[in-house]
């Protein structure tokens, strides 16, 4: 009987082992550079919110693998083109050009707005149009560039848009120069990252600025459409089970798991 036994419990984890074996490994593609969303720690790892969403993610999905491969924002769509990874989780808003090309989740893991960020004591910036004249550093194809665009364009493009490679500190030590006026992003994000270069900054979030959804996207194939609806489902979830919001106040210090949650929050 104990002979048996043994038999059977060494089956058991042969199985175990196969199954894990025969899941497929989904690379995804991270900015890692843009805390508390994403960032690298100094032993190499990945972390950060869209790191721990995608993690809580696989959980649920048995027969998936996900891997993370950090990749600088300016060569990320570059990369996803190339096959190097399947989709991307690196604090993505939707846009007209992105749905066109790719395929986005249909459940936000989070939500987020974009503010107009500057340097500590300026009363002379309150909305989109005080930028007219001044010089705004605008990460390469961000969602938040391509509002700025939008706006310069139908507004006689007197704003100077100085095109950066999307790493928040740079655009914050330009701030701080004085090289540049302003930048658009996430007060979360520039909190954190002024604090840690020692720069004082404020921002402000005018209606143009709303409150948006922030989506993975993946490249457009039929078997990322099968993936794609497995983790909405699974996103789904964690919305339900309460995981978002655990995780949001884990990363962010507030809950931004719902749009009705992010605009509750006050943004200073």
């Amino acid at each position: 009987m104990k002979k048996r036994l043994i038999v059977i419990l060494l089956a058991l984890s042969l199985v175990g082992c196969a199954s894990k074996t025969e899941s497929k490994v989904i690379k995804v593609g991270t900015e890692g550079a843009y805390p508390p969303f994403n960032y690298v720690n100094t032993d190499g790892t990945v972390d950060g919110y869209d790191i721990a969403v995608v993690k809580a993610i696989d959980e649920l999905i048995d027969d998936v693998e996900f891997e993370f491969v950090p990749t600088a924002w300016d060569g990320i769509f570059v990369a996803l083109d190339a096959g190097q990874f399947d989709l991307i989780a690196s604090n993505l808003g939707k846009n007209k050009d992105r749905e066109a090309k790719y395929l986005f989740s249909d459940e936000a893991y989070t939500y987020g707005g974009t503010q107009i960020i500057f340097k500590s004591g300026r009363q002379d910036i309150t909305s989109l149009a005080d930028l007219k004249g001044k010089k705004v550093a605008a990460g390469v194809g961000t969602a938040s560039t391509t509002k700025l665009e939008e706006y310069n364009a139908a507004n006689g493009n007197e704003i100077e848009i100085v095109y950066t490679d999307g790493n928040i500190n740079n655009a914050l030590l330009e701030i701080d120069a004085g090289r540049v006026d302003a930048t658009l992003g996430s007060i979360i994000t520039t909190n954190l990252t002024a604090k840690e270069l020692g720069i004082s900054i404020s921002g402000v979030q005018p209606p143009e600025l709303s409150i948006n959804g922030i989506y993975l996207l993946y490249a457009k194939t039929e078997e990322n459409q099968e993936l794609k609806t497995k983790v909405d489902a699974a996103i789904k979830t964690l919305k339900e089970n309460g995981k978002l919001k655990e995780l949001s106040i884990k990363y962010f210090g507030a809950d931004y798991s719902s749009e009705e949650a992010a605009k509750a929050v006050k943004q200073d």
